[in-house]
């Protein structure tokens, strides 16, 4: 097998298994169905940020015809392979994360209020619900009720 048969082969099997894992965080009966509201948090979880469009889009093509609540991993693995494999969806560079945050914090303190995110983020543009933005700033934001940036941008991107 030449290197870059064998370089392929590693990338595919260690893909294969990142989706495996990421799926079973969800899969907690090990049955090899997760609810298909778990699948934008999976599909996130794996490094790849689609639209709210294009996620409904990939959920369409690998539901059941029997069943719209549950996801197969075996479908889910298919298309998420090619999702990785062709990098699709990439997640934006640490440099266009950063611009972003730095526009909502012109004095430069290094943190924007929770709050004002939550509330900019459910308004414009492609919205995200009240229960997605609860559990973002459950994640992201510290006591204070501030999400310091710097910390969550290097921390999403490590």
């Amino acid at each position: 097998m030449d290197h870059d048969a064998e370089t392929e082969k590693t990338t595919l099997s260690e893909t294969k298994k990142s989706i495996a894992d990421a799926f079973a965080l969800f899969d907690k009966q090990q049955r090899g169905v997760v609810d298909v509201r778990e699948i934008p948090t999976i599909v996130r979880h794996l490094g790849v940020c689609p639209t709210e469009v294009e996620l409904r889009d990939m959920i369409t093509e690998i539901e059941d015809e029997e069943s719209t609540v549950a996801i197969r991993y075996e479908r889910f693995e298919k298309l998420m392979t090619r999702v990785l494999l062709e990098n699709q969806y990439p997640r934006d560079s640490e440099d266009k994360l950063l611009a972003a945050f730095q526009t909502l914090d012109p004095e430069n303190l290094g943190h924007v209020d929770a709050e004002k995110l939550k509330e900019l983020l459910t308004s414009h543009g492609e919205r995200f619900s009240s229960e997605e933005m609860g559990e973002f700033i459950q994640f992201a934001a510290g006591a204070d009720g501030r999400i310091h940036y710097h910390e969550y941008i290097s921390g999403v991107l490590d």
